[in-house]
């Protein structure tokens, strides 16, 4: 019995450790509805680093990091000159999957997509 308990501890530990470990730096797009990509960095002395951007609007918006927990990355984005203010939850659904949810001015749900450089 003590034996499966600490295989049980253990299993929890590293399951704890390999989602520590999960990164959601990189360059991701909405799965559909938007032309806006979003770049995350992880910079040791800011925390994370988000700025989106479009080609076709010609358009960056800077999102300023809140929170990190061992579950979900948050930010905020406030644009001073209408006063709208949106909350971004980054959560992950595997390594090249997010789930973002948005709530203040605009409220809704998105998938976001890593994409690559080549």
């Amino acid at each position: 019995m003590f034996k499966s308990i600490a295989n049980l501890a253990i299993a929890i530990l590293f399951s704890i450790a390999i989602q520590g470990q999960n990164n959601i730096t990189g360059i991701w797009a909405q799965d559909k509805g938007s032309d806006y990509y979003t770049v995350i960095l992880n910079n040791t002395n800011q925390g994370y680093i988000f700025t989106n951007f479009s080609f076709t609007a010609q358009d960056v918006v800077i999102e300023n990091f809140i929170e990190e927990t061992n579950t979900y990355v948050k930010s905020v984005v406030h644009n001073p000159e209408n006063g709208w203010r949106v909350y971004c939850e980054y959560k992950i659904i595997d390594n090249d999957t997010l789930m973002v949810t948005y709530s203040g001015d605009y409220d809704a749900k998105h998938k976001f997509i890593r994409k690559t450089i080549n």
